[in-house]
């Protein structure tokens, strides 16, 4: 009874998808009683671009596949009531509404709760990654952006006074670590690789008895800590994290990650965790370009999830994690004996 249908922002920028709360009343046993679920759609080939195709149809086969049914006994995804897929290739998934016990953005407890949570499902699922055709394999260069060199060259290299004065000798490092990029890549794909979601963000992690994670748009193989690197880096890039909370709770995530999953395989080792955090951080170089042709032409930085933070603010937290960056950069290339 008393059915409604409420669209939930997703990704506006990407037409022809869409997210909506569905909810009403049943009668159980004479009483009356409130449901909901998550209807996501996306529209077939005819309409929606390969990239969201892709990705939707990933999470389609991800949910038929009952591989998200085993995730870890910490970490679980919205529970599947139903799919369907159109003979014109559209594809809708009604999904269980998942609550989130905490603030957001993620404070320091739900991102430790959901660090150790990562950690299980990396070591529950090491060594043993699913061979499925549809999982994604592109991670790296996602983040990496190959494409975008050339470009981030040419603006690291433009040193105006803004720019100089905002950045400093970070501009020589971010350069280095452009550079550095193939060896990154060989680095993460040497290291023992397991499950990952690859976009476990803040918005996408919601925290109770168990972390409940949705959008496994990108499920696929990675290296033991590329989840953390995507809880702890690109939170704060995208506002779903503060960089204070973030910066001090660092070593301890690691920590926390790491003994889940060695709770789950002790064989696991910590340095490959700690080296497969930083390496996947340091794959993140644009967030210094961004930040330095802001500085070159006065463009106001915003990060996503916080449309409403003031300049000065977004600036000092994404100044932060260029710190972070570098440093995780510099772990990761030369590590310690």
């Amino acid at each position: 009874m008393d059915v409604r249908r409420e669209a939930l922002e997703y990704d506006a920028f990407l037409a022809h998808r869409a997210v909506h709360r569905v909810h009403g009343y049943a009668l159980v046993g004479g009483d009356q009683v409130s449901w909901s679920l998550i209807e996501k759609a996306t529209e077939g080939p005819g309409l929606a671009q390969p990239y969201l195709l892709d990705n939707g149809a990933r999470e389609f086969r991800a949910y038929e596949s009952g591989l998200l049914d085993e995730l870890a006994a910490s970490v679980r995804a919205p529970r599947l009531y139903g799919s369907e897929e159109g003979a014109d290739g559209r594809l809708v998934l009604w999904l269980e509404e998942v609550p989130h016990h905490g603030p957001r953005p993620l404070d320091a407890q739900s991102l430790l709760k959901a660090a150790g949570d990562l950690g299980a499902m990396a070591g529950r699922w090491h060594g043993q990654v699913a061979v499925e055709p549809w999982l994604f394999t592109g991670w790296i260069d996602r983040h990496s952006q190959p494409e975008a060199v050339p470009a981030g060259l040419v603006t690291l290299s433009q040193r105006g006074p803004g720019m100089t004065a905002r950045l400093g000798d970070r501009l020589a490092a971010a350069q280095r670590l452009v550079a550095a990029q193939p060896r990154l890549r060989r680095i993460l794909e040497s290291l023992p690789h397991t499950l990952c979601h690859h976009d476990a963000v803040g918005a996408n992690v919601f925290v109770s008895r168990t972390t409940v994670l949705i959008d496994w748009e990108t499920i696929g193989p990675g290296p033991v800590g590329a989840d953390l690197a995507s809880l702890l880096f690109s939170s704060v890039r995208r506002g779903d994290a503060t960089a204070s909370v973030v910066v001090h709770l660092l070593d301890e995530a690691v920590a926390a990650y790491t003994e889940g999953a060695r709770s789950e395989d002790p064989t696991i080792s910590p340095s490959n965790v700690r080296r497969g955090v930083d390496a996947a951080v340091a794959l993140r170089w644009k967030l210094i370009v961004d930040v330095a042709a802001s500085a070159r032409t006065g463009h106001r930085l915003r990060r996503g999830s916080r449309p409403d933070e003031t300049a000065e603010d977004s600036t000092h937290e994404l100044m932060t994690l260029i710190d972070v960056l570098l440093e995780a950069a510099q772990r990761a290339l030369h590590p310690k004996p």
